[in-house]
């Protein structure tokens, strides 16, 4: 839940375009900057040639221009930061190409690793509160915009400017010029598939289903943040929102969080035909999310339905992230899934112990209220199983 979806400001180069008028707008995107490439490339040579070696200079501007390039991505999402910042937003995780920074409930983790399909970056920012959620959710999406804006303005008068440019400055500023161009030009223009910040400020402003859905899930995450479980949330957030589309990913979030409510507020009626609509879902799930959802439909199989067929036909498939992820969601899941089709007791408590551990130091209260109420219920069953106390 709240560990996965504050992503108020996911904003990156478009994947996959989904008609003919933005496949042209990309293509003449990279055209442009291929131009400015070329141009950097000449102007680097003609001024610096006398001073460093032919290959040097060609070497010294690749080098630069890769760093560059990562720093004015880093650049663009500490635009949606500092904006977040300011706007009642509290940083969760930043992710730039292959580089990521993951808050804990003890400090911040660093790792390496690729970003899911072909996104160059992203900021992950929880609200504290759901106050005015449409307007601060602009602000914080503009941030990133204008501060690629600036990033690409520096990097032009950098160029424009080589003859005084020192040969640092052209090679760290300058050569990034093609890449912070097309960053800001695809992040400006309003693509749908992803949406970019453009196409989120439109949405925004016109109010669009998309757009207002994205307003719900935000304002459900700002409860959260004040120690409400989904149960105690409005429910007019998960059920007013306007009809969408199922390939709409906001209706596949706000589709898991009405899962949540339904588990918070004990219908399990309600609850296995959510997870039963998410299973039909599922070519639609975001990549950055894919195996979290997964997860919670695994948990009904285990917990709910008590399905242990299609639980151990799941469970190899999200082996891997149950183990390996340090949430407390995906340990109780863990859990779940040891006791009721597993068959492991000793597995079983393992993973209830770093449940309980990571609730203790979860930093979204509500979150942590939900995720205790549901480990209870696994330690009860336990205890029903196996006729003992079940100390964690």
């Amino acid at each position: 839940m709240g560990k996965r979806r504050g992503e108020a400001v996911k904003a990156e180069p478009v994947r996959v375009m989904r008609n003919r008028s933005e496949k042209v707008l990309i293509a003449v995107c990279s055209v442009l900057a291929i131009a400015q490439a070329v141009l950097v490339v000449y102007f680097g040579y003609a001024a610096f040639y006398r001073d460093y070696h032919a290959a040097l200079l060609i070497v010294a501007m690749l080098l630069g221009g890769l760093l560059s390039s990562a720093l004015s991505c880093l650049f663009h999402e500490l635009g949606h930061i500092v904006f977040g910042k300011l706007c009642g937003f509290r940083f969760n995780a930043l992710h730039v190409w292959f580089f990521h920074v993951v808050k804990t409930g003890s400090g911040v983790r660093f790792r390496l690793g690729r970003m899911p399909e072909d996104e160059a970056g992203s900021a992950e920012m929880l609200p504290l509160s759901a106050d005015r959620m449409r307007a601060r959710y602009a602000l914080v999406t503009f941030g990133g915009l204008l501060f690629s804006f600036l990033w690409f303005a520096g990097a032009l008068l950098a160029l424009i400017f080589v003859c005084s440019s020192p040969f640092a400055v052209y090679t760290l500023i300058a050569t990034s010029l093609p890449y912070a161009f097309y960053l800001f030009a695809c992040n400006l223009l309003p693509f749908s598939d992803p949406p970019t910040d453009g196409a989120i400020l439109i949405g925004l402003a016109r109010k669009d289903a998309s757009a207002l859905t994205a307003v719900n899930i935000l304002s459900v995450e700002g409860y959260l943040m004040r120690g409400e479980t989904p149960a105690q949330i409005p429910e007019q957030l998960f059920y007013g929102a306007p009809q969408l589309p199922e390939d709409d990913p906001n209706f596949v979030l706000l589709t898991d969080y009405r899962l949540a409510r339904a588990l918070d507020g004990g219908d399990m009626q309600s609850a296995v035909a959510l997870s039963d609509r998410l299973k039909d879902l599922a070519e639609y799930v975001p990549p950055y999310c894919r195996f979290e959802i997964a997860a919670d439909i695994l948990f009904v199989e285990c917990a709910v339905k008590q399905n242990a067929d299609e639980a151990r036909r799941m469970y190899p498939a999200l082996r891997q992230y149950l183990n390996g992820e340090r949430t407390v969601t995906a340990q109780r899941i863990a859990a779940a899934y040891e006791l009721f089709a597993g068959g492991s007791r000793p597995a079983c408590l393992r993973h209830l112990s770093a449940a309980q551990e990571l609730a203790d130091s979860c930093s979204v209260p509500g979150l942590a209220q939900y995720e205790r109420k549901l480990l209870g219920c696994i330690r009860e069953e336990l205890e029903q199983r196996f006729g003992e106390d079940v100390a964690v």
